[in-house]
């Protein structure tokens, strides 16, 4: 791992770790190299993947669903469905399960449930709530959709806003988002690569962040990080020789480094705390190995320093 990393106040960790990124940025992987290592160094990682996706799955090569399983050593992984989290939110409300149940799966109202705004939202933060009373898991990694779906989901303060004055619903609302504006207990880690489009929407979705205020931003992690294509010695050597087929794939190379650079570098001017991973070939599938292990000791160090043992 190169560049620089600016450490995070605070001798402690916040209990909920959410993780997002634009789609194929490696969100997913750095969540689950996380996970294992922090599973080796005695904690109790717990993933919450957000969605219909099974980026955790392929990853760990386990099937997982609403309840937690083990699906590594020492990890534990689950996705947050919506209708097992509606009945739990539900629950919480009417203090009776089966009539939860009943309210969920009756037709007009799964209807009204699958299609209203927000409301996988708020049944995904209640989860959280629980999982974090119940003690049992720290941390809670939430792998959450790509950046766009992710969006509504951070600007649930924001839109609850509006919606209600006090009262009964307002409390209810508010209780809902308190979790996610506890900057004690929640942080937002996002991943990017050095492309022009997740660059572009890393760089928007920062400056929504600080506007909104309402999630606090810890790392900026960049993925894929490249590396010199040739020596300073080659480079060199490049205007001496033939401009035959091999040279003009050299000076590509070269072109599209020192253009991933300069993305690098916008990066890392956007925001103060940023973790580099350089690009590597080792972490094909099968994933669970040491390559995503020696990921992982990597993401604990910079993210968690003098947490390794």
């Amino acid at each position: 791992m190169g560049g620089t990393v600016v450490r995070v106040s605070g001798a402690r960790m916040q209990r909920i770790q959410l993780v997002t990124g634009k789609g194929g940025v490696g969100k997913s992987t750095m969540v689950a190299a996380y996970a294992l290592a922090a599973a080796e160094c005695g904690q109790t990682p717990l993933i919450v993947e957000l969605g219909h996706r099974a980026s955790i799955e392929a990853l760990l090569g386990r099937s997982i669903g609403f309840e937690p399983r083990e699906v590594a050593p020492g990890v534990h992984a689950m996705r947050a469905e919506l209708e097992p989290a509606l009945v739990d939110y539900v629950a919480a409300q009417v203090r009776v399960r089966a009539l939860a149940k009943r309210i969920v799966h009756s037709p007009t109202l799964n209807r009204f449930f699958h299609a209203a705004p927000a409301v996988a939202e708020v049944a995904t933060l209640h989860l959280l709530e629980r999982l974090v009373e119940g003690d049992r898991f720290d941390p809670i990694l939430v792998d959450l959709d790509s950046t766009g779906h992710a969006r509504m989901f951070l600007a649930l303060p924001d839109v609850f806003e509006g919606l209600a004055g006090a009262g009964p619903l307002r409390t209810l609302l508010d209780a809902s988002t308190a979790l996610l504006r506890d900057p004690t207990q929640t942080v937002l880690h996002l991943v990017s690569i050095p492309e022009a489009l997740p660059v572009r929407e890393t760089v928007q979705l920062l400056d929504d962040l600080e506007r909104a205020r309402t999630v606090r931003v810890g790392a900026l992690i960049i993925n894929r990080t490249p590396t010199p294509p040739l020596s300073d010695a080659d480079v060199r050597a490049l205007d001496d020789l033939e401009p035959d087929a091999d040279v003009l794939l050299a000076r590509r190379m070269l072109h599209r480094y020192a253009h991933q650079t300069e993305l690098v570098d916008q990066l890392r001017a956007r925001h103060s705390h940023t973790v580099t991973i350089a690009e590597r070939g080792d972490l094909a599938h099968p994933h669970v190995g040491p390559a995503l292990h020696a990921l992982g000791r990597e993401l604990l160090e910079a993210l968690e320093p003098g947490s390794t043992r």
